[in-house]
C-alpha cells in the first residue's frame, strides 16, 4: 500500500476531525492541511502541533467556490494529495414535517454535494499520480433509519451507497476509497443539531472520540469498504444486516420516544432564530 504523507481533512475545528489531524501528525507523521468555517479553531490546532506540520484554510464547503480554492491550494502547499477525509458535516435534529427547507437545503449542501465535488478532484488525482485514499466519515445511520434524523440519515445512505460503487470504478487504479461508520461520539455535533433549545443532558453521552479516531487512523492500513470503527457500532451494523427486525424493534420502543420526548421539551428558540437549525458546521456523530 502506497505510504502516506500528506492529507487534506475537511471538519477540522472540533470532533472527530480535529482528532485526526492530531492523531494523523504525531502517531503516522503526517503534513495535513486542516479545513473548518472556525479560523481560530484552525489556528489553535496548528499551534499545538508539530510546527508546519499542520497548514490551514478556513472557509465554508457548502460554497463551490471554496472548494475549488481549497483544492488548489491543498495541491499547491502540500505538492500532492495521498489521503482525503471527508469529514466535514451537519446535523439538524427535527421532525421532517416540521424540518425547514433551509436547514435541509444545508444537509445536502455539505453532507452530500461538498463530499462529491472533493471525491471526485481527489480520485482523478490519485488515479493520475496511480495511488492514494479517500476516507468518507459516514455513520452507523447509514444502515438503518433514525426519528427526528429522516434528512441526515438520508445522506449518510448516500455516502455509503457512494462509497460502495465508486469502489468498483477505482478498481486497479490504486486508489482506496472507504467509509467510516461510527456511532454516537463524544463531540459538538449534537450540540450543533439541537442548537441552544435542548436539553443535552437527557441524550446519552457517546464514545470517545480520541478511541474511535485511533481505530479508523489504524485501518488505514486495512482494506474494509464500510468500517465500524468500535464494538457498539459494529454491533448496530450487526443488527441492521442480519437482525433487520430486531433492530426496527428497538428503535421503535426506544429511540422514537425518548428523541421525540428531547424535541418537544426543549426550549423554544430565540427571537428570529430558527428551531433546532444551527448554521455552524461539525464533525459526524
Amino acid at each position: 500500500m502506497p505510504h502516506l504523507s500528506k492529507a487534506l481533512v475537511t471538519g477540522a475545528s472540533s470532533g472527530i476531525g480535529r482528532e485526526l489531524v492530531r492523531q494523523l501528525v504525531r502517531d503516522r507523521g503526517m503534513t495535513v492541511l486542516a479545513t473548518a468555517r472556525r479560523g481560530d479553531r484552525l489556528a489553535e490546532l496548528a499551534q499545538e502541533l508539530p510546527a508546519g506540520r499542520v497548514l490551514i484554510l478556513a472557509g465554508d464547503l457548502a460554497d463551490p467556490a471554496f472548494r475549488a480554492t481549497l483544492w488548489s491550494h491543498a495541491e499547491t502547499v502540500l505538492g500532492r494529495v495521498d489521503l482525503l477525509v471527508n469529514n466535514a458535516g451537519v446535523g439538524n435534529y427535527s421532525e421532517f414535517i416540521d424540518q425547514e427547507p433551509a436547514a435541509i437545503a444545508g444537509m445536502l449542501a455539505l453532507n452530500l454535494e461538498a463530499l462529491l465535488d472533493l471525491t471526485q478532484r481527489a480520485a482523478l488525482h490519485m488515479k493520475v499520480r496511480g495511488g492514494g485514499q479517500i476516507l468518507q466519515i459516514s455513520s452507523v445511520l447509514g444502515f438503518m433509519g433514525m426519528p427526528a434524523s429522516a434528512v441526515y440519515t438520508a445522506t449518510k445512505h448516500a455516502v455509503n451507497g457512494f462509497t460502495k460503487s465508486l469502489r468498483y470504478e477505482l478498481r486497479s487504479t490504486g486508489v482506496r476509497v472507504w467509509a467510516a461508520c461510527p456511532g454516537r461520539t463524544e463531540s459538538e455535533f449534537r450540540a450543533v443539531a439541537l442548537g441552544e433549545r435542548a436539553e443535552l443532558k437527557r441524550l446519552p453521552r457517546g464514545e470517545p472520540t480520541e478511541r474511535v479516531v485511533r481505530s479508523i487512523v489504524r485501518q488505514l492500513d486495512g482494506r474494509s469498504v464500510l468500517f465500524a470503527p468500535t464494538w457498539k457500532s459494529w454491533a448496530v451494523v450487526m443488527l441492521a444486516t442480519y437482525a433487520p427486525g430486531l433492530l426496527d424493534w428497538l428503535i421503535g420502543r426506544f429511540a422514537v420516544g425518548s428523541h421525540v420526548h428531547v424535541l418537544r421539551s426543549a426550549t423554544p428558540a430565540g427571537a428570529g432564530e430558527t428551531p433546532g437549525v444551527s448554521p455552524r458546521r461539525s464533525s459526524t456523530p
